[in-house]
């Protein structure tokens, strides 16, 4: 009876030592459970005749090394499981005599130690598990071929370790032989695994699945999936990726093909780097338990695919910035919003505690007609307003310009303490330029001696026209206004009055002289006729007439020029009479 024997269970007693003749001949076994014992050494002839075991359960024991156990078998073995004893060290070529094997569990041991070769031989593994072990780095790199001799192995599990890594980049990638594999889990390292090197990955091209939640991770690399292009689900949760730049959007190019994306409780406060992560095949996002306030337009349209969404537990503000995402989320019927009735507003305080999909959204809505009405309403209001200004207060507009760059270039003479440059400032029309030249510089200059400032002869070159006239305005002790129809046409003529006439409302001192070479009506006088009401009262002089005598003109200019500036004015002619602040003579204004 025995030798047909194909399952045995000898679980959950206190068998301690097993011999080599206790399974002596039992070739049909094909199950062994031997697992809750206080086995603690296993001898390599114990399985020698179990030529039909494929299935061996030996968790749960005191065993502390492999050493030779598996040195003769079982050949046929296809499960193995080593769980919950107290490994040590996977000691090389531990079981290259048991290639058949797919399943090889050596999960709650005290491993942390994997010799070069380890797992040589296992060229039908499928599955390795090595979870909560102590396994550390130096365990993975130390030596070149921990993981060599599995060619097709598909799942590694390596959580709950203490796996860390504190370099950007290993000498010694761990997985460069596992070509095949599908799924690695590197989630909960007990002191967190720090940072994945950017080459941690390199050999996995078939890697479809990759955890690493848990594992206090503060940034990704962007070359951290460089080497798996498969790659189709991605879990991070529970890490703490609050900074801006925790997840750039580069990680993503390379896994172009990623579906499903775990970022639940990250301290993620936006979803932004996936505007650019280029995932239009993503249909599954769970992103609860974070702080997210807001998801925009732009968001929802750069995941097409999007099948599932979870964001259950974050800090939502309910403005109208989630408008959009609260509308959508409500008549969507392509994507399953998981539990929307439990997303609750955090912002404002007022709102707190309010489901988001009672806000509201229709106060945020303007409709197109509306906003266009709008638009071409203003659009109207400041053509008319600014018509309006143009064709009534440009004088006053211009003038306070003018006025303002004049108390500018003030402020700065007062400060820096200038002296005068000039006795005169000619303020006159090109047109008018040969009496200019033929009459008043001989006069002044030649006779008198005056020191006069020239537009063609003392402007800069290449300096605003504006601030030549403001500095040769301010460098002179007065300035002389050569009054005829075409200055009156002239727009920087007019400039030049104005300037001065702010400089002699700041100063208080008479430093304008109006000379009229023309008899001009006084509708012709509109731009002195404002400065007139500005300025109230300065000195008038008529040049002489051809024929008449020159003397009295020039001699009256003379005594403009040689006046204080404080107190001397002049009526007509030859009348005159001492008032503070101006020299006037009215001459050559028609009514």
């Amino acid at each position: 009876m025995l030798f047909t024997l194909e399952f045995i269970d000898l679980s959950r007693n206190s068998i301690k030592t097993l011999t080599c003749k206790d399974f002596a001949n039992l070739t049909q076994v094909k199950s062994l459970y031997l697992y809750s014992n206080k086995i603690s050494v296993i001898d390599s002839c114990l399985f020698k005749d179990l030529k039909s075991l494929e299935v061996l359960k030996l968790g749960t024991n005191h065993l502390l090394r492999i050493g030779d156990a598996f040195s003769n078998g079982p050949h046929s073995l296809l499960d193995l499981q080593l769980s919950f004893n107290k490994l040590s060290k996977i000691e090389k070529y531990a079981f290259r005599n048991v290639s058949q094997l797919n399943n090889l569990s050596l999960q709650d041991n005290q491993i942390s130690e994997i010799e070069g070769h380890a797992f040589e031989g296992l060229n039908n593994l499928t599955s390795l598990l090595l979870s909560s072990n102590k396994i550390s780095a130096k365990t993975l790199t130390s030596h070149q071929n921990v993981f060599s001799g599995m060619p097709n192995l598909k799942n590694l599990e390596l959580q709950a370790n203490s796996i860390s890594f504190m370099d950007d980049q290993l000498k010694h990638p761990p997985f460069t032989d596992l070509k095949q594999l599908r799924v690695l889990s590197l989630h909960s390292q007990r002191r967190g695994i720090g940072k994945i090197p950017s080459n941690l990955l390199q050999g996995l091209s078939s890697l479809e699945m990759f955890y690493a939640g848990n594992t206090n991770l503060g940034h990704l690399n962007p070359d951290t999936f460089k080497f798996n292009p498969q790659l189709w689900f991605l879990e991070l949760s529970k890490n703490a990726l609050s900074e801006d730049n925790s997840i750039p959007a580069e990680l993503f190019h390379p896994i172009s093909g990623l579906t499903k994306l775990i970022l639940s409780r990250t301290q993620l406060r936006s979803l932004n780097f996936l505007l650019n992560a280029s995932l239009s095949r993503l249909s599954t996002l769970r992103a609860r338990g974070n702080e997210i306030d807001s998801i925009n337009k732009t968001l929802i349209q750069s995941l097409p695919r999007l099948e599932v969404l979870d964001l259950e537990k974050n800090t939502f503000t309910c403005d109208c910035n989630n408008a959009f995402f609260i509308d959508w989320a409500k008549n969507i019927n392509s994507t399953q919003v998981i539990y929307l009735n439990k997303y609750m507003c955090s912002y404002p305080p007022s709102l707190r505690g309010m489901s988001l999909s009672d806000f509201n959204t229709e106060s945020c809505t303007l409709k197109i007609d509306f906003i266009c009405f709008l638009c071409s309403s203003i659009v109207v209001t400041l053509t008319l307003l600014s018509s309006f200004v143009w064709h009534f207060l440009r004088f006053q507009v211009v003038y306070a310009y003018y006025l303002f760059l004049a108390f500018l270039y003030d402020n700065k003479k007062k400060h820096n303490g200038s002296s005068f440059q000039y006795d005169a400032f000619i303020s006159y029309n090109t047109e008018d330029e040969s009496w200019v030249m033929e009459e008043l510089i001989p006069k002044l200059e030649g006779e008198q001696g005056w020191r006069l400032c020239l537009h063609h002869r003392d402007f800069e070159p290449g300096r605003p026209i504006i601030d030549n006239i403001i500095d040769g305005i301010y460098s002179s002790r007065k300035t002389i206004c050569l009054i005829t129809r075409n200055y009156l046409k002239s727009n920087w003529c007019s400039s030049e009055v104005q300037v001065a006439s702010f400089r002699l409302f700041d100063e208080q001192k008479d430093v304008l002289i109006l000379v009229f070479l023309e008899d001009i009506p006084t509708h012709q006088l509109s731009p002195c006729h404002r400065m007139r009401k500005l300025v109230k009262k300065r000195t008038y002089l008529r040049g002489p007439k051809p024929g008449e005598d020159t003397k009295i003109f020039w001699q009256k200019l003379k005594m403009a020029l040689e006046t204080k500036e404080d107190f001397v004015k002049i009526q007509n002619h030859c009348h005159f009479s001492y008032e503070k602040k101006s020299v006037v003579v009215f001459s050559g204004v028609k009514d």
